[in-house]
């Protein structure tokens, strides 16, 4: 049974593989034994993430063959050991050139290691960057931004197809907001038959919403169509709300199909009664806060 200096060892020997090869900005192919297919990668701040080990190992050479190296020194190495898996964290200290312009950073890379068989592989990786940085590289400024839109993209769109509620502002005569708790009909669960409905839609945030029609709120929809639908979900940290003209629904083929079992209890007179009525919201614009930072998404 390896003890705990030689297990140390050998993930340090990993790590020097690996910063090695970004150094050299080059043969990231042969790092493919030493992270788990399933790797995840973490951007600081927890912003984005990547998983796979073909798509994290294509990160680190997109950002590191666009780099000259001058310095990329590992000390202060810690590491707790449970069973197959094992945690590492050591302090790094680097500096680099980028077209032209120097940059410096340190703090400390956090790994986690699984062992399978006789080797430890790499399972999930982050940076917690130091006070020293100057700024990001840009190919990791460009890249997280990416990598950060489309993470958010699809934690909204995976929270609107779970929350059972959302909540639709309009504004009334007196130019103040009304809000009203409105049921989610893209929560998957509750409505599973209007899924194919938003797969169908050109606009990936596209809500439709059901009301009473003789209600004050369709009063001020017809005096102001200009609303914003808020979604939310506090444990994650997440909000946003997404902002455009409503449209009231005339097509008796399109309120139909989204008629559900049950709705005679709100609208006695059925899906072609005069009290059912179907609102659509296209939004122009997404915007909200997302963990750590705010956002803004075009749909």
């Amino acid at each position: 049974m390896p003890n705990h200096e030689d297990i140390k060892d050998r993930l340090m020997r990993i790590v020097r593989t690996v910063n090695r090869t970004c150094m050299e900005g080059k043969g990231f192919d042969k790092l493919t034994p030493l992270f788990h297919e399933d790797v995840v990668m973490v951007q600081p701040g927890l912003a984005a993430r990547a998983k796979g080990q073909e798509v994290c190992l294509k990160s680190y050479e997109d950002a590191c063959s666009q780099m000259t190296f001058e310095k990329l020194d590992a000390s202060d190495e810690q590491i707790d050991v449970f069973g197959s898996t094992a945690v590492l964290a050591y302090k790094y200290d680097c500096v680099w050139q980028f077209k032209g312009r120097r940059f410096e950073d340190d703090g400390h890379e956090i790994l986690v290691f699984v062992r399978e068989g006789d080797d430890w592989k790499v399972a999930w990786r982050t940076l917690i960057p130091g006070a020293r940085q100057t700024q990001m590289c840009p190919v990791e400024e460009e890249k997280a931004r990416a990598n950060a839109g489309t993470d958010i993209r699809r934690t909204c769109l995976n929270l609107m197809a779970t929350t059972k509620a959302c909540y639709l502002t309009t504004i009334d005569a007196d130019g103040f907001p009304l809000t009203t708790a409105m049921n989610n009909l893209r929560c998957a669960k509750d409505y599973p038959s209007l899924a194919p409905l938003y797969e169908e839609a050109e606009n990936e945030f596209l809500v439709y919403i059901t009301t009473n029609m003789p209600s004050a709120k369709m009063t001020r929809l017809r005096a102001n169509p200009k609303v914003s639908v808020y979604f939310c979900d506090p444990g994650q940290i997440v909000g946003f709300t997404l902002s455009g003209q409503i449209e009231i629904v005339t097509d008796q083929a399109l309120k139909d199909r989204i008629w559900q079992e049950g709705w005679t209890m709100y609208y006695p007179e059925g899906p072609e009664g005069p009290g059912y009525g179907i609102l659509r919201l296209a939004p122009a614009v997404v915007r909200g806060w997302c963990r750590n930072q705010p956002f803004e998404l075009r749909p």
